[in-house]
């Protein structure tokens, strides 16, 4: 218990420092007028960006306590580390840590190492130590890459299981489902069933929440993206069901819809949640106990859905959601929060969609993952190769 305070007594020491050490936001080197956020909350920066590397040069990102920031580069099977190397308190130049894994796309930090999935397995990089393969029999092949990673404060590893098709049921119980794991890969569960793409997983007010997204062809059906809450056991309808109140759409003769798990929140179809964090840390405190969701963004629509960043406040009833990035006073008057009364229509922004169509977001490039650096600041990748963040104004 000593350590620990003394720990957080020198965190707040230099998060302090740091906060009065930063210039105003037009005088800081990565500043960036677009995409547009709320200037006296936010700075909007650009960390690194190497548009050489492709749309999925930064698939999943990691603090450690100490500052360095870990990604994923899944195509080039490579894991990244950045540090602050020039003393303007961001990291920067990405260095190649790991190499040659299977697909790294999902990352967490615990304990002194780094744990990575990929493919069909699960990976430990210890900061004093060689790369350590824990798993290699994750299902894997046609599907969704596998992608969602998180450890609980029961020291057990979870991780995301996509499904293998959208038009069939199959009988690996261990497709479409989070697993989980002792920390040395072994004692081998799984924890829930019914979901398509469970990309983010992160724990939430001591829950363990998970996201998931619908079908390409579905694209008229208001609500169908999903943020869960997930309970052991718990099955959340894919593929036999769709929708928040989800009506039967595979027949199954062995699955009964309305004993499928619905959703805690419902967002627009084809928004595509791709990652979600609890917001913990001293740097902006309007922002503690909310979810941090990331939207990745439509896909083969003529309208834009998503591609944006939103914070979700799951105490109130109603559900409260804030929109983060893109948001401009000038043109969302009156948006600041959005009240979901009606879950089954999900949550949509059109002052969002509107900022993205005029250059003042991120489409059309698809946001993947977000992390809070020690000092509590936010970062999140981008596709194009870039890596951004929101510090103290």
């Amino acid at each position: 218990m000593r350590y620990t305070l003394i720990f957080w007594l020198l965190l707040f020491a230099i998060s302090g420092v740091t906060a009065q050490s930063l210039p105003p936001c037009d005088q800081r080197p990565g500043w960036r007028f677009a995409p547009r956020v709320n200037a006296q909350l936010w700075c909007f920066e650009e960390v690194v960006t190497e548009k050489d590397a492709g749309e999925f040069a930064f698939t999943a990102l990691a603090f450690a306590p100490d500052g360095r920031l870990f990604a994923t580069r899944p195509l080039h099977g490579q894991v990244l580390l950045l540090r602050d190397t020039n003393g303007d308190l961001q990291p920067d130049s990405p260095q190649i840590i790991a190499e040659n894994l299977t697909l790294p796309n999902a990352l967490v930090y615990h304990a002194g190492a780094l744990y990575i999935a990929g493919g069909s397995h699960i990976y430990r990089l210890p900061d004093a130590g060689t790369l350590e393969i824990l798993v290699d029999d994750l299902p894997s092949g046609s599907g969704f890459w596998t992608g969602g990673l998180a450890i609980g404060d029961d020291e057990r590893l979870y991780v995301g299981i996509g499904a293998p098709c959208d038009d069939c049921v199959w009988e690996n119980r261990e497709r479409g489902a989070i697993l989980s794991f002792a920390l040395d890969g072994s004692d081998r569960q799984v924890v829930a069933h019914g979901l398509r793409q469970p990309a983010g997983l992160a724990f939430y007010q001591s829950d363990l929440w998970v996201t998931d997204t619908a079908r390409y062809d579905l694209a008229d059906t208001p609500a169908l993206d999903e943020l869960n809450r997930v309970t052991p056991g718990a099955h959340f309808g894919f593929p036999h069901c769709i929708g928040y109140r989800n009506t039967p759409d595979i027949v199954s003769e062995n699955f009964d819809c309305s004993q499928a798990t619905a959703p805690v929140l419902a967002l627009a179809t084809h928004s595509t949640p791709l990652a979600i964090v609890e917001y913990q840390g001293m740097a902006f405190p309007f922002m503690e106990g909310k979810l941090i969701a990331i939207l990745g963004g439509s896909f083969h629509r003529s309208d834009v859905r998503g591609y944006e960043i939103i914070a979700v406040d799951m105490r109130p009833e109603p559900i409260v959601i804030e929109p983060m990035v893109p948001f401009d006073a000038a043109t969302t008057p009156g948006f600041t929060y959005t009240e979901i009364s009606e879950p089954e229509k999900g949550y949509t922004n059109q002052y969002t969609s509107f900022l993205n169509r005029r250059g003042a977001g991120f489409w059309a490039h698809r946001l993947y993952s977000v992390a809070i650096s020690p000092q509590g600041w936010l970062y999140f990748s981008v596709g194009g190769g870039r890596i951004v963040s929101l510090r103290s104004p």
